[in-house]
C-alpha cells in the first residue's frame, strides 16, 4: 500500500468519524400538524423551524409531518404530552370542555383583528397555562384572521335568521352561541368541512376568508360580511423532550417561544386571510352582502350569555380563578393592544 492511499484511507476514516460524532450531537425535533403543507400557516411554521435550526447552530432539527400524517387533528394536545410527537399543532376547540381558560379567545364580538391581537391573548393565557396545559411546554399562539359565517344560500341577516340552519360551528363556544340562536349544530374538522358542504349535510360555517384555500367557498358561496369571532391554535412541546435538550437548544427554543413569533406567524395568516377576502370579492360567482348598524348590534347582544357561561365555566373547574375576573383583565389587555372589538369596529 503506497503512502497516498494510506493518507486517503485515513483521511477518508477521519472524515467519517467527524460526521458521526457530529450525527450524534444532533437532536431531531418531531412536530406534528394537520393542516396540509400549502396552507399559510404550514408555510409560516417551516420558516420558524428553519428559524430555530439556525439559533441552534445547526443543533436542532425539526421535522415536521403535516395533513394529520402521524394523527387525528383532535388528538394532537395528548401526542405531545404522550411523547409520541415531541411539539404539536393544537387546536383546543376540537377537545370541547377542557380548556375553558383558552376558550375565551373563542366568545363572539371579543376580538377585532388577529395580529396584536394575537400577542395580547398570548401573553395573558401564560398566566393560566400551568392551570390549563401544565403537562406542556407552551410555545406558540395563533389566531385566524376574524371569522365570520358562509352560508350555501342568500337571506341570513338577523340571528333569527339562524334558526333551523346546519351549521358546522368553528368551535364548541360558537356551537353554544349558535344553538341560542336556534341553529342545529354539525361538528367536524376543518378538513372535513368542504365534503360536508358538497353533500349538503350543512347550510353554513364560521371560518375566515382563507375558507377558500380549501374550496369551501364553491359550496358556500353567501358571505355575511360581519367579522365576529376568531379560533385559535396553541402550539405545545413535550416537557420530556424539551428538559432533554442542552442549555443552549433550550435557549434556542425559548427564543421561539414567544408572544412575539406569535404575532409574527398569525400576522402573515392575516394577511393572506384578507388576499382571500379580495379574491372573493372580485369573483362574480361569490356574494359578500352587508348589513345595517341597527342588525349588527342585534347580532352582538346575543353573545352576553355565551360570555357569561364561559365565565362560569372556567370558577367551576379552577377553585382558585375568578372568571370573571380574568375575562375582564383580558379584554382589558385587549383594548390596551387595540384589538378589542370595539377597537376596530
Amino acid at each position: 500500500m503506497n503512502t497516498n492511499s494510506l493518507k486517503g484511507i485515513l483521511g477518508g476514516a477521519t472524515a467519517l468519524v467527524l460526521s458521526l460524532n457530529g450525527a450524534a450531537h444532533a437532536t431531531d425535533m418531531t412536530m406534528s400538524t394537520w393542516l396540509p403543507p400549502a396552507h399559510i400557516l404550514s408555510t409560516e411554521l417551516e420558516g420558524w423551524a428553519a428559524s430555530l435550526e439556525e439559533a441552534s447552530d445547526g443543533s436542532l432539527n425539526v421535522d415536521i409531518y403535516p395533513s394529520q400524517q402521524l394523527g387525528a387533528a383532535p388528538d394532537h394536545y395528548d401526542m405531545a404530552r404522550d411523547g409520541i410527537v415531541d411539539m404539536a399543532l393544537v387546536s383546543p376547540a376540537y377537545n370541547a370542555g377542557r380548556f375553558p381558560i383558552f376558550a375565551y379567545v373563542e366568545i363572539p364580538f371579543s376580538f377585532g383583528n388577529s395580529t396584536t391581537g394575537t400577542r395580547a391573548f398570548h401573553e395573558w393565557f401564560l398566566d393560566y397555562a400551568g392551570a390549563e396545559m401544565g403537562d406542556v411546554k407552551v410555545c406558540l399562539i395563533t389566531l385566524h384572521a376574524p371569522g365570520l359565517m358562509h352560508f350555501a344560500k342568500e337571506g341570513v341577516e338577523t340571528p333569527e335568521d339562524l334558526s333551523g340552519l346546519r351549521m358546522r360551528p368553528a368551535g364548541p363556544t360558537v356551537a353554544e352561541w349558535l344553538t341560542q340562536q336556534g341553529a342545529n349544530i354539525v361538528p367536524s374538522s376543518l378538513p372535513e368541512v368542504r365534503e360536508l358542504a358538497d353533500r349538503n349535510v350543512i347550510d353554513g360555517t364560521t371560518l375566515p376568508w382563507d375558507m377558500a384555500d380549501f374550496g369551501i367557498h364553491e359550496a358556500l358561496s353567501f358571505h355575511l360580511d360581519m367579522p365576529m369571532y376568531v379560533g385559535a391554535q396553541v402550539h405545545v412541546i413535550n416537557p420530556s423532550f424539551y428538559d432533554s435538550l442542552s442549555d443552549d437548544e433550550r435557549a434556542a427554543v425559548d427564543s421561539h417561544c414567544t408572544p412575539e413569533w406569535s404575532e409574527r406567524i398569525s400576522t402573515a395568516w392575516f394577511d393572506e386571510a384578507e388576499r382571500f377576502r379580495v379574491q372573493l370579492s372580485e369573483d362574480d360567482s361569490q356574494t359578500i352582502y352587508a348589513i345595517s348598524a341597527d342588525q349588527k348590534a342585534a347580532w352582538r347582544a346575543t353573545s352576553d350569555p355565551v360570555r357569561d357561561a364561559g365565565y362560569a365555566a372556567v370558577s367551576a373547574k379552577y377553585a382558585d380563578i375568578d372568571g370573571a375576573e380574568i375575562g375582564a383583565m383580558l379584554q382589558e389587555k385587549l383594548e390596551a393592544a387595540g384589538a378589542a372589538y370595539d377597537s376596530v369596529e
